[in-house]
């Protein structure tokens, strides 16, 4: 589970963490029943409070997106309404790409401009 948190980004970690875990479900790399590492070890590795990733998790579980499992910890959940989430991933999207879009405009970008600076940022794996 690859997590990277941006210290220069506006947005709160809590927030940025619990995205990236959706988004991680979403694409198929958190897969239903896989546990997720735990929230001591998450904090440490993040260099963030554990509440803050107790929060998440517990977020997401309500979302359900999660589910607790006794002697196993937090795992992600195999039940249909995750299903019907995965096959929705542009919602995820939709929001920071329609306020990047205004950004852009506002600051003078062109679509093209735009489009290329995402090809640019895309990077080598498609």
């Amino acid at each position: 589970m690859k997590i990277v948190l941006d210290p220069d980004d506006p947005t709160p970690k809590f927030r940025q963490l619990t995205d990236q875990l959706r988004r991680l479900i979403v694409g198929g790399h958190l897969r239903p029943g896989q546990r997720l590492i735990s929230v001591r070890k998450l904090a440490v590795e993040l260099d963030i409070n554990p509440m803050t990733i107790s929060r998440c998790y517990q977020m997401l579980e309500q979302e359900g997106w999660l589910e607790r499992q006794r002697g196993v910890g937090m795992v992600v959940a195999a039940s249909a309404n995750l299903k019907e989430k995965m096959m929705d991933r542009f919602s995820l999207i939709e929001s920071p790409l329609r306020a990047l879009i205004t950004d852009a405009r506002e600051i003078g970008y062109s679509r093209s401009e735009l489009m290329m600076l995402i090809m640019q940022n895309w990077g080598e794996e498609d």
